[in-house]
């Protein structure tokens, strides 16, 4: 495999979680090479996943997502085993359905399959939680910002930065709670089987955060081209937030953009360098196009 070298010890390990030996390993991982990701399966057609994380912290909240929150999503996996490194894994159950592509397929499907993004999202967003969280939001969103900034001085220009800093440091923040939250919540993280409906994964990125952070992305992404969708999400999450409640999606987008241009240049990925440059150009970022 190209993202995770199956060593005699983990397949040990997993066909002993399992019950059975897979004869069958196909590398899923992403090119950025995060994590590594191998779908299993036996000839007679049992499936599991496997998955290694690069950063223990990933490994943890992907866990405690899987073990805490999932057993209240329909369309979530569910965690076979866990293994704390060396190599942390985690074996899960395999979901229907194939990936869902933000651009491609019939419009009356992508309605239905943004439709149940927003019913599923609600449903997490609701699920009740404890906020131990030492940090409070507001310090948290600025160390966030103080991170990506740092990572981008050399990608954007200061005036840029700077812009971008008043902004986020402004926003008002009061009466505004953490909520569990995805954090990489989008089509590609979307499974579509027109028999079990919507699948979501990947939850490496999972904490609580504000709720904005697991919408911000569809804005730019999969809305940006076609608004039916987003009325389709808003419908299946059941509250569409009035014009002054876009001020702080605004602000955290910007934050989103910067650490995407970041992000992207430190993996070699231009498309999404370029996204995050977008983003910022979209919302009158001094300097911040392309």
């Amino acid at each position: 495999m190209a993202g995770l070298e199956l060593s005699q010890e983990l397949a040990d390990w997993a066909a002993a979680a399992l019950g059975w030996r897979p004869t069958r390993v196909h590398d899923a991982s992403w090119d950025h090479a995060e994590s590594a990701v191998a779908r299993l399966e036996a000839d007679d057609g049992r499936r599991a996943v496997l998955k290694v994380h690069r950063q223990e912290r990933k490994h943890r909240q992907e866990r405690f997502a899987l073990e805490t929150w999932s057993p209240s999503l329909p369309g979530t996996p569910t965690l076979l085993a866990a293994r704390d490194g060396p190599p942390s894994a985690l074996l899960m159950s395999a979901r229907p359905g194939d990936r869902v592509d933000a651009q491609e397929g019939p419009l009356s499907t992508l309605l239905r399959v943004h439709e149940a993004a927003g019913a599923w999202l609600r449903r997490l967003h609701g699920l009740e939680f404890v906020d131990d969280d030492p940090l409070r939001l507001e310090e948290a969103v600025a160390a966030r910002l103080d991170g990506w900034s740092r990572r981008a001085a050399d990608l954007l220009a200061p005036e840029t930065l700077r812009w971008v800093s008043t902004r986020v440091r402004e926003a008002d923040l009061a009466g505004v709670h953490r909520v569990p939250c995805h954090r990489d919540f989008g089509p590609r993280n979307w499974l579509w089987d027109e028999a079990a409906g919507l699948s979501v994964i990947d939850f490496e990125h999972a904490q609580p955060d504000v709720w904005w952070v697991d919408v911000n992305r569809l804005i730019d992404e999969a809305w940006h081209a076609d608004p039916g969708l987003e009325d389709a999400f808003w419908a299946g999450y059941g509250d569409r937030p009035e014009a002054h409640e876009r001020q702080l999606s605004d602000v955290l987008r910007l934050l989103y953009a910067v650490g995407t241009v970041a992000w992207g240049a430190e993996h070699g990925d231009a498309p999404f360098e370029a996204q995050g440059r977008a983003v910022l150009q979209r919302l009158g970022a001094p300097g911040g196009g392309p």
